[in-house]
């Protein structure tokens, strides 16, 4: 019984290893390209009446770009990439689209700049897993259509007014509004509540904690939970005296969540831009920035507010709302459209400066995430008198009995 019981497991495994060796041999004399190469081919017959097209013979496409360290294989399988022709065929057979853009393709010569520099993805690989996919060993998988629009950086050194690059300017006016550089640095101007965010996207996976995050891991889904829900993402760990995330939760919608995780695409560190040089040829140098002028103070206090991201902490025009846990009073970082009614001017300057530390609501509890750095190496003298100024304008109208504090109160 025991030696029929053997005899069947025997033949058992070496069916199924016959059966592995037959799905090798396969994937041998047939890989993936090679299938869908030849369906270009044939396609390409048919669409211009020439029976020879789909005789071609099938081999491994590649553009090799030394001077960015790259081999782009992707044309293995979209072969038709530059054949309008294919205009109207499926992927990955199809041309690339123009965008709408008239001479979008003239100006980006895939053959001279490849794939991966715009989409990312793995360029020397030849099946569709390894090239597209998040695969171990591999930190930048193929970019979601939505985020493309970030590498528009890689060569563009000014966005503004750029065709096709609207979502991103989109994305930087919501970065502005928000206040983000009150609490990040970018290339090192701004604060450091929050981590410098020329690093991030330059980062290892293995960097991240993906415990909370949903979906695939990689650096795109991280940034994109993070900001639905910076707490969930970023539960920071009590018992060892880590607090959660301080980053505020601005319930954004998932078009602005998608159009911030762009943006922070499309920043890049030193780094990581020496690891993967440009060559110049491709680069578009941003035009002189003309020096602003302002009819008032109270303007240029405006600017100054939004400029180092006050809003990130006090809200839009100062108006409050952002919460700050076991902040005393509320919970709250306090809206400073009533500063008037506590502190002169010189006074708020004085704050600016030197910055403050939030008293808590609870003693025993942890120490609120937000607070107020100082800003006295950061904004110069005269940009502080006129956000000072600022500040004082934002008093309501509303409020008729408004007190005139002076220095003596």
């Amino acid at each position: 019984m025991k030696r029929s019981v053997w005899n069947r497991l025997f033949i058992a495994s070496s069916f199924a290893l016959g059966l592995m060796g037959a799905v090798l041999i396969w994937q041998e004399i047939s890989p993936e390209w090679m299938r869908y190469q030849a369906e270009y081919y044939r396609r390409l017959a048919t669409v211009t009446q020439d029976p020879a097209k789909a005789r071609t013979p099938l081999k491994v496409l590649q553009i090799y770009l030394p001077e960015m360290h790259r081999t782009d294989r992707c044309i293995t399988c979209h072969t038709g990439i530059d054949n309008s022709k294919m205009k109207d065929q499926p992927q990955p057979f199809r041309t690339h689209p123009d965008l709408g853009i008239p001479g979008f393709l003239a100006a980006h010569p895939f053959n001279e700049m490849g794939c991966t520099i715009c989409h990312h993805g793995q360029g020397p690989a030849v099946t569709k897993r390894h090239a597209h996919g998040p695969v171990p060993h591999w930190e930048e998988p193929l970019l979601a259509k939505g985020l493309t629009v970030g590498t528009c950086t890689t060569c563009h050194q000014n966005i503004s007014g750029l065709k096709g690059a609207e979502r991103l300017v989109q994305a930087k006016a919501l970065f502005e509004e928000k206040g983000c550089i009150g609490c990040h640095t970018l290339h090192g101007k701004g604060m450091l509540v929050g981590p410098e965010l020329a690093e991030t996207w330059g980062k290892s996976v293995d960097q991240f904690d993906f415990r909370y995050v949903q979906g695939e891991q990689t650096v795109a889904n991280w940034v994109k939970d993070h900001f639905k829900n910076p707490q969930r993402v970023s539960p920071g760990y009590p018992a060892l005296g880590i607090p959660e995330s301080s980053m505020p939760n601005y319930e954004f919608s998932d078009e602005q969540i998608q159009l911030l995780t762009a943006l922070v695409l499309s920043f890049s560190s030193e780094e990581e831009e020496q690891e993967r040089p440009i060559p110049a040829r491709f680069r578009v140098a941003a035009g002189p920035t003309p020096e602003p002028t302002y009819a008032s103070s109270i303007d240029k206090g405006r600017a100054v507010f939004k400029k180092y991201g006050c809003a990130a902490c006090h809200g839009i025009e100062g108006r409050g709302g952002i919460r700050n846990k076991n902040m005393e009073p509320g919970e709250e970082v306090p809206p400073l459209i009533y500063v008037a009614e506590g502190f002169t001017k010189e006074e708020i300057k004085t704050v600016i400066r030197t910055g403050r530390y939030p008293a808590r609501a609870d003693a025993s509890g942890p120490t609120p995430p937000l607070w107020m750095p100082a800003w006295k190496d950061k904004i110069s003298e005269e940009d502080i008198d006129a956000l000072a100024d600022y500040l004082l304008s934002l008093y309501p109208e509303s409020r008729t009995a408004r007190p005139v504090k002076t220095a003596q109160g």
